[in-house]
């Protein structure tokens, strides 16, 4: 009801004026009331035009930001206007673009949950040239790149340790080293032949093998399996921000397996920032469940990521 005020005390002041001019009879008085009913009709009918014939382009944007965390976008419009975020929402941006040429404005929105933005709605409105009346429509807007949203860090939850099975012909198989060589050893019961030594052999005369670096952690294998519901799968992955970021915190390798729009991803999290793209990206499944279910993480004794 934005119009309602400008409106009615436009066209009560208008009838106001024409009852003094008609019972005056006064000549200046008509002249008077005509020019003020024009500059009326103006003020309230001319903000249309800049409004619906506005253009609104994004310049900048970051790629990443957090569901609650303000953050900065670069707009510029073609014309003198008001933007204001509703989709994610946001603070009104004071008006921008000029009558000859525009500018560029800072334009603060606020997502509510995690995703992958692609594009913004605004609120494009005027009220030039007098200010009496506001006309305003709705612009999608396309970032300049996808801005991924984080979900909000929620309580940690531990993660269960299991033990890796044994494969192989052995059932008292040693794991492949991986890293950089270290030495060289006796051979034990479960060494594969790729591994054994052969100049170390011959001069020793018994089965030598090599033995390399071994990560002083195993990774972690976290499966993140989203259900169908929107408030229980945001819920899930603040849970999963908060926990794998204490492994990361904690420097341990952590492998997460995400339900992406392209299928299903498993791939090692390098840091913060890739987590957080991951659970932005992150869907649930076809056949997901509306209950949420629990992260299930596996600490593999191997260190072999699946």
């Amino acid at each position: 009801m934005g119009w309602f005020a400008p409106v009615v005390g436009s066209v009560v002041t208008m009838l106001a004026w024409a009852a003094v001019a008609h019972s005056s009879g006064s000549g200046w008085v008509q002249a008077v009331g005509a020019l003020l009913a024009a500059v009326l009709l103006v003020g309230l009918i001319a903000p249309a035009f800049p409004s619906f014939r506005s253009k609104v382009t994004c310049t900048g944007s970051p790629s990443d930001s957090e569901a609650g965390r303000a953050t900065e976008l670069t707009m510029v419009a073609n014309r003198p206007l008001r933007i204001r975020p509703l989709r994610p929402t946001g603070p009104a941006a004071p008006g921008t673009g000029a009558a000859r040429g525009t500018r560029e404005v800072a334009v603060t929105i606020v997502p509510g949950r995690r995703g992958v933005l692609t594009k913004v709605t605004v609120e494009a409105s005027s009220s030039a040239p007098f200010g009496l009346l506001w006309w305003a429509r709705e612009v999608e807007v396309p970032l300049h790149r996808p801005l991924h949203v984080a979900p909000r860090s929620g309580e940690p939850r531990p993660m269960a340790t299991v033990p890796e099975l044994p494969t192989g012909d052995a059932a008292m198989r040693v794991p492949a080293g991986t890293g950089e060589p270290r030495g060289v050893r006796p051979y034990r019961p479960g060494d594969t032949r790729r591994s054994v030594h052969w100049p170390a052999t011959s001069h020793v005369g018994s089965l030598m093998v090599r033995e390399n670096e071994r990560q002083t952690d195993d990774p972690v294998s976290v499966d993140l399996v989203l259900p169908a519901d929107p408030l229980a799968s945001e819920a899930e992955c603040q849970t999963a921000m908060a926990s794998i970021s204490v492994s990361l915190m904690r420097g341990r390798a952590v492998v997460l397996g995400t339900r992406e729009p392209e299928g299903h991803v498993v791939r090692v999290v390098r840091d913060r920032i890739d987590l957080g793209r991951r659970l932005a990206r992150a869907i649930p499944a076809p056949d997901a469940v509306s209950s949420p279910p629990p992260i299930s993480g596996e600490v593999r004794r191997t260190g072999r990521h699946r």
